[in-house]
């Protein structure tokens, strides 16, 4: 799933429990937020039987549930499934990134996208895969 830049960010703003208040001077605040959540590594995914596939998330969610429905085997569960949160609800209407100015939050999609950010891998994929063939729901 590829996920828009702010809205990822955000997310993981309220999983570490961090308020992003929009300051000119963003770096800290970020980098509190980006904190020890590092799981996208490309190498890792460079495979000769691995070849990767992308839509974008949330909005395409059912669609690719839909998609893998057809492809992986059903299995019988044998316990009662557990949902468990791992982030809380978010209210997005008091997250200032949504209410800032396009230039701020241009600044701060150019940081996270940007080479020396450890999440750059991730975007930079999802940024190629979103506009190739390997988009599964292209449009």
């Amino acid at each position: 799933p590829c996920r828009d830049p702010v809205d990822l960010f955000l997310s993981m703003c309220n999983y570490q429990e961090v308020e992003f208040t929009c300051k000119s001077d963003f770096n800290e605040e970020v980098e509190k937020c980006l904190n020890h959540n590092k799981r996208f590594n490309r190498k890792e995914l460079t495979h000769p039987n691995i070849n990767l596939k992308c839509f974008r998330s949330p909005s395409k969610l059912r669609d690719y549930l839909d998609y893998m429905g057809e492809r992986l085997q059903k299995k019988e569960l044998l316990d009662e499934y557990i949902h468990r949160d791992s982030n809380d609800s978010r209210n997005k209407t008091k997250e200032c990134l949504w209410r800032a100015d396009y230039s701020y939050r241009s600044r701060l999609v150019q940081y996270l996208t940007s080479d020396t950010n450890k999440y750059s891998e991730y975007f930079q994929f999802c940024n190629e895969c979103l506009k190739s063939e390997n988009n599964l729901f292209l449009i």
